[in-house]
């Protein structure tokens, strides 16, 4: 199915506010059962739910010899999402987003290098402003809500999650098109649980109920939330999809205040105000480049 350029815009914002839902159960898991737990039951859940639907709609495959691309995503993957986990299980939520918000300057380089992408003037200024708007938000709001850490693994995670998940963006931009979506999420979720099993396995302690419902939880929205990154992307050019990461700030202003009665300061909404334009920018640009059908 193609979409348009604005439909897949929207399609990715969604896709990150399920995302950004999945981050908050993740933040609230870390005091129960640890990182590589958290880690496998978001893949295994996901895999089985998506295994599903590969068999029901007999999705595209992969060929033989591409597997070792997608594994090799999975694994970027994979560390991508133990990092992030981690840090912001130790670290609060806010401040390891707005690290993440360096991504766009990766992808942008690294599309210009591996995709050979066009970075137009228009692209640059918007995600230096989505990545100044994600500051703003930061450094604007009250300082006691930003605890230092002393671990230091946690900084190194924070760093690492945002280049981990840029390289793995511009290597599946090439891979969309070799399956269909849903095989492509499939795959991800099978091999990174496989993985990280052994792992699991050593350090496994039995959840009560209600945290291996969230837990599966976590699956669930893992698994839909990415099939929709995945379908977005595919319409998009790696450096203006990502630039919808930025988003990911607003959702966690917006469920802070939902269920945990968190008022937003007005630096928030100065920063958001910003993030949006910078989004606007690079569809506008995006759409008049788009071909007429």
């Amino acid at each position: 199915m193609e979409l348009s350029t604005p439909r897949a815009l929207l399609l990715a914002v969604a896709a990150i506010a399920v995302l950004s839902f999945m981050d908050v159960n993740i933040k609230a898991l870390s005091a129960d059962v640890t990182t590589i737990q958290i880690l496998f039951f978001r893949q295994a859940v996901a895999a089985l739910i998506l295994g599903g639907l590969v068999l029901a709609k007999r999705s595209r495959f992969p060929t033989k010899a591409q597997l070792p691309g997608h594994f090799l995503r999975a694994m970027l993957v994979g560390a991508t999402a133990y990092s992030f986990f981690y840090a912001i299980g130790k670290l609060p939520l806010v401040l390891v987003t707005s690290v993440f918000m360096s991504a766009p300057l990766m992808v942008s380089l690294m599309g210009v290098i591996f995709l050979k992408e066009e970075v137009s003037k228009t692209l640059i200024f918007g995600t230096i402003l989505g990545f100044a708007g994600a500051m703003v938000i930061v450094l604007g709001g009250g300082s006691d809500d930003i605890a230092l850490s002393d671990d230091t693994f946690a900084w190194l995670a924070t760093i690492f999650a945002p280049a981990a998940y840029a390289l793995g963006v511009v290597v599946m931009k090439n891979q969309t098109k070799q399956a269909d979506a849903i095989a492509i999420t499939f795959l991800q979720a099978a091999f990174v649980g496989i993985c990280v099993l052994p792992f699991v396995f050593f350090q496994f302690e039995m959840p009560n109920v209600e945290v291996g419902a969230r837990l599966v939880g976590v699956g669930v929205l893992g698994a839909f939330g990415f099939l929709m990154f995945v379908s977005a992307l595919k319409h998009l050019p790696a450096s203006v999809f990502v630039l919808t990461e930025n988003t990911a700030l607003l959702w966690a202003a917006l469920f802070g205040f939902i269920f945990f009665a968190e008022v937003p300061a007005l630096t928030t909404w100065i920063g958001a105000f910003m993030i949006i334009v910078a989004c606007l920018l690079a569809a506008r640009k995006q759409v008049r480049r788009t071909p007429k059908r």
